[in-house]
């Protein structure tokens, strides 16, 4: 793979995986998870880091055997050119799916709480505009701009800390009270909310050379995870698991918990944060599938490509009707594309392996 001296930084690698892991699921993960975990929810949100970690130690030893050469390319080299074609354009399509889903997702959000007055259509091109901007710019002002917008939305992470004052301890008591067959049950949707790194196998090239990736990914997963454990605990802490369940979006009633003589609610503030955050995983999202199509049909540019999907993404986003219906979709689709991108990734570093010992053993 040429990347024709474009390199991303250790940071800008860490925020972009940052900024594809974290979206609008976090602000729903907690009636997910207490379905099963119940007052453990918030554990299995660790639990669930498990399969981000896998697919970074998988991502880390193709990046070491192959620094140039992205999944797809591997792929083909693994499968054929038929075969991984196939392969690669369904693990591409995967990006399509929460890209679309993460769009619908800010989008009701932004009906609902904000700009209630504005029809889902015109929200849609207003996000889309932004994200495909950058995406449209490439990998490096990508990078730039996912680091940019984490240091700007990160007093948001910091938001709902004032629910701690009207929360009350027993509800997260007995902690690991549900036990732990319920807890590993909820990892499902903890491990499904961790979608996302996925975009490191088409990006690791595009790392600077002698810089560790792993270091990256452990960094981006601390964040991420920190996040997801940190709101869903503060939802359960302050409205309890009984209650949760009763909003679809109950991290966002938290921040309601912070009010000041000036500003009616922290609410609005905390959306607006959250909308620059959901832009840049859209636009990470718009770039890998732009990308990864350019990678299969390379008589057409990845930049003519922005333009190509756009009216396909926009058509997908705004049929998805309203949020229980998209997470509905999405709890049937996103775990079957979680095993096929487990079994196709680790077949790829498996037969690389294979192939790599044949060959010491020719030597």
């Amino acid at each position: 793979m040429n990347n024709k001296g474009i390199f991303l930084t250790e940071n800008q690698l860490t925020y972009i995986l940052v900024g594809s892991m974290i979206g609008s699921s976090v602000l729903t993960l907690p009636v997910d998870v207490v379905k099963d975990a119940q007052q453990d929810g918030w554990i299995s949100c660790i639990f669930g880091l498990i399969y981000p970690i896998y697919m970074l130690f998988i991502a880390n030893y193709l990046y070491k055997k192959c620094p140039k050469e992205n999944i797809l390319i591997l792929s083909k080299k693994c499968f054929g050119k038929i075969i991984g074609t196939i392969l690669n354009f369904i693990f591409v399509l995967f990006f399509l799916l929460i890209l679309t889903e993460a769009a619908s997702g800010i989008a009701n959000i932004l009906k609902i709480y904000m700009i209630f007055f504005l029809d889902k259509y015109k929200i849609l091109m207003t996000i889309f505009l932004p994200a495909g901007f950058l995406a449209y710019k490439g990998i490096k002002p990508l990078g730039k701009a996912n680091e940019t917008i984490f240091y700007l939305t990160l007093v948001s992470f910091f938001i709902p800390i004032v629910a701690l004052k009207d929360g009350m301890i027993i509800n997260i008591m007995p902690v690991f009270g549900s036990g732990p067959v319920n807890m590993i049950k909820s990892t499902k949707e903890t491990a499904l909310a961790y979608s996302g790194m996925e975009v490191l196998f088409l990006i690791y090239p595009f790392l600077e050379e002698n810089k560790s990736l792993k270091k990256c990914g452990l960094k981006s997963l601390l964040i991420t995870g920190t996040v997801y454990t940190w709101f869903t605990f503060i939802a359960i802490y302050y409205l309890g698991i009984d209650v949760v369940p009763k909003f679809i979006w109950p991290v966002v009633t938290t921040t309601e918990a912070l009010t000041l003589p000036i500003i009616n609610s922290f609410r609005y503030i905390f959306i607006v944060m959250w909308t620059l955050i959901m832009i840049k995983i859209i636009a990470n999202y718009y770039y890998s599938l732009t990308f990864g199509l350019n990678q299969i049909i390379k008589k057409i540019q990845r930049k003519d490509f922005i333009i190509i999907v756009y009216p396909i993404i926009f058509y997908i986003s705004y049929k998805y009707e309203n949020t229980i219906i998209r997470g509905a979709f999405a709890s049937k689709i996103i775990p079957i594309y979680v095993l096929f991108n487990l079994s196709y990734v680790s077949l790829i570093a498996f037969l690389i392996s294979v192939n790599n010992r044949k060959i010491s053993i020719e030597k």
